[in-house]
Order: C-alpha cells, then sequence, then structure tokens
C-alpha cells in the first residue's frame, strides 16, 4: 500500500481550502456586478439622463455639440429628416439600436449603456462611458488580501501541526513496540483526546513490559530450578541396566537439557555479564565446519563457497546460531528433496548468510512471530518435530547481540529462506 502522510493531507485541504475562498469571492463579485448590470432602476436613470441631454442641448452647432458630450462622457447619434450624425463611430446604427432595445429602457452594448430617445427633431442614440473602462484589477488589496490568507492559513497550518504532535509520537511508538521493544514511554504534552490516548498508550506498553518481564523470570527460574534434579536424573540413570527405557529417559534428559540451557544463554545474553567475545575469523571456512557436521541422512547441506569472508564475532554463540538455523532447515526439508543451500558474501560494510531450504515452509500468517520464544509453527508440540520452538528465539538473541539482523521468507510447500546480516 502506496504510503501517505496525514499532514499532507492537512497542507492539501488548506491550500484547497484557500483556492475555494479566492474562488468563491471571485464568484461573489461576480454576481454582485451581474446583479448591477441588470437592476432596471439603472437602465431607468440613464433614459432619463439621456432624454435630458437630447432635449437641452442645441444640436445645430454639432461642434459645440461634440465638445459637451465628450465632457460629459457621452456619445450621440442623430438621425432626423434631412442628415444624419454621430459623435463617434462606436455608436451603434439605429436598425442595431431598434433590435437590442426590445421595448426596455436602455441596454448594453460592449459593456456601455445605450438608449434609444425620440424626438420630433429626429431619433437619438445615446451611448454612455463604460462604467467598467476606468476600473484596474486592485493588486493592493489583493496582495493585502493575499497575504492575510496566507498568515491565516499558515498559522492554521502551525497550529493543527501542533495539535497532532501527540499522532506523531504515537506512530513512533508504535513502530517501537512492533519492533520488540517495550521499553518506551511516551511524552504527554496535553490533556485532551490525544493526551488521554498517549497515556493509555504508556500503561499499555508498561504492562506488557512488566508481563513480558514476569513472564521471562518465572521460566528462567524453572530452568534454574530443573538443573539440579536433571544432574541427578542422569547420575541415577547409569545405574539403569542397558535398555530401550534406559536410551528413552536419556533421550527426554538430553532435551530437557538442550532447552534449559537454550534458555539460560538467553538469560546470560541478557545480562551485562554475558557479553559478546569478538575475534576475527574467516567465516566461509567456519560455516564449511558447521555445514559439514550437518550433512547427514537424505537432506545433505551444501555451501555455495565465494572465497574467503572475514567477520568480527563470538564463535561459540554463531555456531550456535547458525546450527540451529541449519538443524531447523534439515529437518523441515522433504526428505529426498533438494539439499539445503548455504551462501555467505560480503555486502558492503555488511556480511550476508543466507539458508535456503526446499522443504515444508512457514504460514504468512506465523512469519512474524517465528523468533518468539516457544512458538511453534506446529502447535501440537511433538518431539519429533524440531524441539520447542527456542532455537529461532536463541539465534535472534544471537545476532542481535552482534548488532545484526535476521529475517525470514517463506513459502508453504516450497520452502524457507533465513537471512542473517552481520556487520563485517
Amino acid at each position: 500500500m502506496k504510503k501517505s502522510s496525514l499532514f499532507a493531507k492537512f497542507t492539501i485541504l488548506i491550500v484547497l481550502a484557500a483556492v475555494i475562498i479566492a474562488v468563491a469571492s471571485h464568484a461573489a463579485l461576480y454576481i454582485n456586478f451581474s446583479r448591477m448590470r441588470n437592476n432596471i432602476e439603472i437602465y431607468k436613470g440613464f433614459r432619463r439622463y439621456a432624454e435630458f441631454v437630447v432635449t437641452h442641448i442645441d444640436f445645430n452647432d454639432t461642434v459645440s455639440v461634440r465638445a459637451h458630450l465628450a465632457g460629459m462622457g457621452l456619445n450621440v447619434r442623430y438621425g432626423g429628416e434631412t442628415f444624419e450624425w454621430s459623435t463617434s463611430g462606436d455608436v451603434p446604427d439605429f436598425e442595431t439600436a431598434r433590435k437590442r432595445s426590445d421595448d426596455k429602457p436602455a441596454f448594453w452594448l460592449h459593456n456601455r449603456l445605450v438608449a434609444t430617445v425620440r424626438t420630433a427633431g429626429g431619433t437619438f442614440v445615446v451611448q454612455g462611458i463604460n462604467p467598467f473602462e476606468r476600473l484596474r484589477f486592485p493588486w493592493d488589496i489583493f496582495l493585502i488580501w493575499s497575504i492575510v490568507l496566507t498568515a491565516v492559513f499558515g498559522v492554521t497550518h502551525l497550529i493543527i501541526r501542533q495539535w497532532l504532535k501527540p499522532v506523531r509520537a504515537m506512530q513512533a511508538g508504535v513502530k517501537r513496540i512492533s519492533d520488540g521493544d517495550f521499553d518506551i514511554q511516551l511524552p504527554r504534552t496535553t490533556s485532551d483526546e490525544l493526551g488521554q490516548l498517549i497515556q493509555s498508550f504508556n500503561t499499555m506498553a508498561r504492562q506488557i513490559r512488566n508481563d513480558i518481564k514476569s513472564r521471562d523470570q518465572l521460566i528462567r527460574d524453572i530452568s534454574h530450578e530443573l538443573r539440579s534434579p536433571l544432574s541427578r536424573m542422569r547420575l541415577a540413570l547409569e545405574f539403569v541396566p542397558e535398555g530401550s527405557a534406559r536410551q528413552t529417559l536419556k533421550n527426554n534428559i538430553a532435551v530437557l537439557e538442550k532447552m534449559t540451557g537454550s534458555i539460560l544463554e538467553e538469560e546470560r545474553l541478557d545480562s551485562p555479564f554475558g557479553k559478546i567475545n569478538r575475534e576475527r575469523f574467516d567465516l566461509m571456512k567456519f560455516i564449511n565446519e558447521i555445514a559439514s557436521g550437518k550433512s547427514h541422512g537424505t537432506t545433505p547441506v551444501v555451501l555455495d563457497d565465494a572465497g574467503p569472508v572475514a567477520v568480527t564475532a563470538d564463535r561459540e554463540r554463531l555456531r550456535m546460531a547458525l546450527s540451529n538455523v541449519i538443524d531447523n532447515a534439515v529437518n523441515y526439508s522433504k526428505p529426498g528433496g533438494d539439499p539445503v543451500r548455504v551462501t555467505c558474501r560480503q555486502d558492503g560494510r555488511s556480511v550476508l548468510i543466507t539458508i535456503r531450504d526446499n522443504g515444508i515452509g512457514i504460514p504468512e500468517a506465523d512469519l512474524p512471530f517465528i523468533f518468539e520464544p516457544f512458538y511453534r509453527v506446529d502447535k501440537a508440540r511433538r518431539h519429533n518435530s524440531a524441539g520447542y520452538g527456542l532455537g529461532l528465539s536463541l539465534t535472534k538473541k544471537v545476532i542481535d547481540a552482534h548488532d545484526g539482523s535476521i529475517s525470514a521468507q517463506s513459502i508453504p510447500e516450497k520452502g524457507t529462506t533465513i537471512t542473517i546480516r552481520l556487520p563485517a
């Protein structure tokens, strides 16, 4: 889905509001001028004015008449029995005036009022000046209006951004929680509904963090308490005669020891005393040693050797992490199918490791949770289906401790690809 910004939408909305106001203002002025043009009182007033002019001016002296009419802003066309005369060629002829008048006191022609007056001495077509001719666009008013509008909408935009600042904080907080960081408390800057939402978010994050800590602590305490009984059981098992019952007990004890060991290793990685012991080594050779030990049964492990790749990491913990991923790839591969393929290459300042199988795959709904402790795609938790869901959780802890990242892509019934990125 294409990413969109709420604040960009508000900005667009404000700009649209400004445009709508400008268009509405223009439309209002246009309508007002249209009403003024069609006001019958204007027609009657101009008609009376024209009648007054033609009855009080001596049209026998055309030179002085032309001067008087120019001073009054009028043009006249006269037609009598003996001659026809006009002060300007712009004055409509008698036929045009007759057609346009339509028994109205006056009419508009080329933005000028025109009236036809008939007297005993002849017919007059009186044309007024263009009332809009001397009008100029009010750039000063337009500039002031634009500045006012810009200031009002600018301040409105800033106020809206300030009001919605908690939304940005919530967005960042939700992103951190989705990344697994529950140690977060957002600042509350307002007491309105958004402020209450921030407070509820902080309460939720704090409760989730406490629940996770309580769960982890309980699991670690149980694991600590199980170590001693498991040691005594293993010792007592040495006195049990050889047989299928002894081997079954031994296998079950090994599974429990592996599980408690994984939990305690996670605890050590979370502890400030469980630091990573980094050393420089050839990662390609290192992975080859691990892959060689896993290539057994019906699913071999193949390393695509692209030459030496150096990395600085904790050798033993990285061995544990890569072994877990490769073991999963082998265990979930289809018997007799394609081999598990491992690649390792330099990618800028990082090292990229991919483990790809062609097994049963992972449903899309389960992918976001496979690195959670005790999460299993197989909810039945069968012993023969790759443990108790601690392997990938421990692997992620190890990779995170190296300031790296791990991700998974999978297609059901086609296979899974685990990608690990480590600083070079």
